[in-house]
C-alpha cells in the first residue's frame, strides 16, 4: 500500500509548475545581471579612469567633465534672493 501512494505522489504534477517558474526566473535574473554588469562596464564607465582614451567617451566621464569645465567658470551654487 505503501508503494501505491509513493508512485502516485511521483506521477502528481502539482509542484512541477512552481518549480519551472523558479528555474525560469533564476535563468532571467541571470541573464538580467549580466546584461547589466555589461552595460555599466561599456556605456558608464569608470569615472576615476577618465584621463585613457579608451574610457572618454563613457557616459560618466563625459558627465564628470561637464561638470569640471562648470565649476571652474561658475559657482556650483547659485542662489536667487526673493523681494519682500
Amino acid at each position: 500500500m505503501e508503494r501505491d501512494s509513493l508512485r502516485d505522489g511521483l506521477k502528481n504534477d502539482n509542484g512541477q509548475t512552481v518549480v519551472e517558474y523558479l528555474l525560469m526566473l533564476v535563468v532571467m535574473a541571470t541573464i538580467a545581471s549580466s546584461l547589466l554588469i555589461k552595460i555599466k562596464s561599456k556605456y558608464l564607465g569608470d569615472p576615476t579612469k577618465c584621463d585613457k582614451p579608451a574610457n572618454a567617451k563613457t557616459l560618466l566621464c563625459k558627465i564628470n567633465r561637464l561638470i569640471e569645465n562648470r565649476s571652474a567658470t561658475e559657482k556650483k551654487f547659485q542662489t536667487f534672493p526673493f523681494k519682500k
